[in-house]
């Protein structure tokens, strides 16, 4: 798939990308998430920080942070490795810029990694890894803020090709049927997408 991206490149892209590459030349599995994942699938968004999935157990986190460091990025190695243990994520920071990384915590996170794409932005000739847009999806109904739920809506609008049958399954999967979020999951596919399948 190519983003064709905008004149301008945001500085969040380019950060997010240097780290895709230094993360590949490490073997490290990787995902770019957050708002910048949202306007690859036709949700664009402004954003000021970066948020990357990587998919590693806490033996491989050098690696992750060996490609933080190699991109200009600031992390306290002891207590990001904590905090990951501790929350399934760390930040580190580069120039003001705060990066969020998400480490796996629970078993959906290894979905997240299978369903990942391969995405070329034009604007800086790069390939890189995305999450997927059901994998946003889930991630999003389950942090539920008000932002994610106005970013939900926008991206099932958005994005006629989402497996809304999908989301809706592993999100029952993980919190059963009767959950406040997968009713109002039923409701944006009711309203955005009526035609799809439910399940």
């Amino acid at each position: 798939m190519t983003a064709p991206g905008a004149p301008a490149t945001p500085v969040p892209l380019r950060v997010a990308l240097a780290f895709a590459a230094e993360a590949e030349a490490r073997g490290v599995p990787y995902a770019i998430g957050g708002a910048l994942a949202l306007g690859v699938w036709g949700y664009p968004r402004g954003t000021l920080d970066v948020d990357l999935n990587v998919f590693v157990e806490p033996a491989q986190l050098d690696a992750v942070f060996d490609a933080l460091q190699a991109v200009g990025a600031t992390v306290d190695r002891v207590a990001a490795r904590s905090r990951a243990e501790r929350d399934g994520m760390f930040v580190a920071t580069l120039a003001g810029m705060q990066l969020d990384v998400f480490t796996p915590s629970i078993p959906f996170s290894h979905e997240a990694a299978r369903t990942r794409r391969r995405v070329h932005v034009e604007a800086l000739a790069q390939s890189a890894d995305f999450l997927s847009a059901e994998a946003i999806a889930v991630f999003k109904l389950l942090f539920f803020r008000g932002k994610d739920r106005v970013d939900l809506e926008r991206l099932v609008a958005s994005q006629p090709a989402l497996d809304v049958a999908y989301v809706r399954a592993r999100l029952v999967e993980m919190l059963g049927e009767d959950d406040v979020r997968v009713a109002f999951w039923d409701e944006q596919r009711r309203r955005f997408r009526p035609d799809a399948p439910a399940v």
